[in-house]
């Protein structure tokens, strides 16, 4: 069974090999900013559908395409990614001090035979954030790391962004971009006969 990463996330293929998957990478074509007004952690799910259809369209058949998505949910709305460094600065600002939500999401697509696709699993995780309070001074320092950089939060927890929260409750890879031990638990049901 091929499996394909609809991803160009280094940080997300370097989870897949850590977990001992073997896996080619595709980027979408698509631009999933299209999919809007959901709530944060259907806007994820659906999210990470749109990518995992976008890459199996041109998948040969039998391949399970891997679609995946985060979206940060606070105070009710959805937080994407920041366009500059202004932008990342506010988005930090107003994180600060309080806890938010990471929706870490995947989708399984399979490409039949016929070239039609059919969606095998959906699931997503939630992971409640804490960060600490900071100055203005400390997020200017922050977001002149540039980690903040094609992150939905405006910070890399796997970098000095951990250093920003005071309690985590959730798996890592979750974090990251991949919940690992849900999607491995999708997979192998996958191969039971």
């Amino acid at each position: 069974m091929p499996i394909i990463l609809a991803s160009s996330s280094p940080f997300r293929q370097k989870l897949l090999e850590d977990a001992g998957i073997r896996f080619i990478a595709q980027s979408p074509k698509g631009d999933e900013k299209t999919i809007t007004g959901l709530p944060p952690g259907t806007l994820a799910v659906k999210r990470a559908e749109f990518k995992a259809i976008d890459v199996a369209r041109h998948s040969p058949p039998g391949s399970v395409v891997i679609g995946t998505d985060q979206v940060l949910g606070f105070e009710g709305s959805s937080l994407d990614k920041s366009n500059d460094p202004e932008e990342a600065a506010k988005k930090l600002k107003r994180l600060q001090g309080r806890t938010h939500t990471l929706h870490s999401a995947f989708c399984l697509v399979k490409v039949l035979v016929s070239g039609s696709m059919e969606t095998l699993h959906e699931e997503i995780v939630d992971i409640p954030m804490t960060m600490h309070p900071m100055s203005d001074n400390e997020i200017r320092a922050y977001v002149a790391t540039g980690e903040w950089i094609g992150c939905v939060g405006g910070y890399r927890i796997e970098g000095e962004g951990r250093k920003l929260f005071s309690k985590v409750e959730g798996d890592k890879s979750a974090i990251i971009g991949l919940p690992v031990a849900e999607l491995l638990a999708a997979l192998a049901k996958l191969t039971q006969p």
